[in-house]
């Protein structure tokens, strides 16, 4: 993953994401300080364009990714990123891969991970942000790593949009501004709570990218996945739908020759039914 680079009169080093259709919406990268929102339906790929990221952070840069595991347990990323070939196995047992377990409090298993370094009940929202301070400091994170949070739906089931605000200051005061580690939160926006937090919490985060599927080619039976860096701040941005498809190597361009041709052929079959 190539560094984007920092000006002269920048004391924040800037980072690229490491992925073409990211990239593309972010030319310059994005400030190590950020707190970023991936927002959108879900299956519109916001977890594998996080799983992605933090890849190219671990593999290629060799810095430590701190992933809160929310929606599903420690072992469902693990293996998310052995599915793409980035070795998370091994990731995990090098320390690069530190996950909090905040996924096994919900089951009412309480059985511990294998993959958990450390588990918190997300119930307890203050205990939630303990732990992921506690977690950056104990790793030594300072101007280096990455925070992702998979995902802010969880912590909707038990506390109100107020609580969650104040968790979203929290994270991006101690984590990103003091300690100026990227971080990426995930919000799936299929509720009417949820599309209400995204709207209602952008003006915290530095970063907005939402992600979607092409409402028009899905009427013709194409779910062709789009993302659009909406802002980020101190840094250009080139706000524009995106498509981008998920591939065994993970994100990838869309091939527009291939997208062409194969709107032609339902448009050809579309015409048949008439």
């Amino acid at each position: 993953m190539e560094q984007a680079g920092s000006r002269p009169d920048s004391l924040i080093e800037r980072v690229s994401f490491g992925i073409d259709p990211l990239d593309w919406g972010a030319p310059e990268g994005v400030l190590r300080s950020s707190t970023i929102l991936f927002a959108g339906e879900s299956g519109t790929g916001k977890s594998a364009l996080v799983a992605h990221i933090a890849a190219n952070f671990m593999l290629h840069k060799g810095e430590r990714c701190l992933y809160v595991a929310l929606d599903d347990s420690p072992e469902s990323f693990v293996e998310q990123l052995e599915s793409f070939g980035w070795r998370g196995r091994e990731l995990y047992q090098r320390g690069l891969l530190y996950i909090i377990d905040g996924y096994t409090y919900t089951t009412g298993r309480y059985v511990a991970s294998p993959y958990a370094n450390r588990s918190v009940n997300v119930q307890r929202v203050d205990e939630l942000a303990n732990a992921i301070i506690a977690s950056v400091e104990e790793l030594r994170m300072s101007g280096s790593g990455l925070l992702v949070i998979d995902s802010l739906n969880d912590l909707l089931y038990f506390h109100d949009i107020t609580r969650v605000v104040m968790f979203i200051k929290s994270i991006r005061a101690f984590v990103s501004k003091s300690r100026k580690v990227l971080s990426l939160l995930v919000l799936h926006t299929d509720t009417e709570n949820a599309a209400e937090l995204a709207r209602s919490v952008e003006h915290l985060f530095d970063g907005v990218i939402y992600a979607r599927i092409n409402e028009d080619l899905r009427k013709l039976g194409i779910p062709l996945k789009e993302l659009l860096v909406k802002k980020l701040r101190g840094c250009p941005t080139n706000p524009f739908w995106i498509p981008y498809a998920i591939t065994a190597r993970g994100i990838m361009p869309v091939d527009t020759e291939k997208l062409a041709s194969l709107i032609k052929a339902k448009l050809k079959e579309y015409e048949r039914l008439k």
